[in-house]
């Protein structure tokens, strides 16, 4: 399981008021993506990694999802739309079929009672 520390701009109550610049929400990407370049590496072929966050920001989302497709190429994307929860949002660089496969929790979807959160899993191949 990979939950980097992230923007946490998908829990409720937010007790805690500040303001993210989009300055920082990019920051937080970045340095997500040191914890994934070590995690990859420490994965075994044929192990699994579980991508979580407790944001809405397709930043921290989606676009690590593709940043992990694009970047390692013996990760490949397993599928959770077996779970609860929405597909991933389009047009963050991801195929129709691969928003299908990731999980986003929206904390405004009326049909589940949820924080924000996200997940992602992948196997890797090689």
């Amino acid at each position: 399981l990979l939950d980097p520390p992230c923007s946490a701009l998908g829990l409720r109550p937010k007790l805690q008021i500040d303001t993210k610049s989009a300055k920082e929400l990019l920051k937080a990407a970045d340095y997500q993506q040191k914890f994934i370049r070590n995690a990859v590496s420490l994965l075994k072929v044929g192990g699994s990694m579980t991508y979580s966050t407790c944001t809405i920001n397709t930043l921290e989302n989606e676009e690590n999802v593709k940043f992990i497709l694009k970047e390692f190429p013996c990760m490949r994307l397993e599928s959770l739309s077996h779970l609860p929860g929405l597909p991933g949002l389009p047009d963050k660089g991801l195929t129709e079929e691969e928003c299908h496969k990731i999980r986003r929790f929206d904390p405004t979807d009326t049909s589940i009672d949820t924080m924000g959160f996200f997940l992602a899993k992948f196997q890797k191949v090689c």
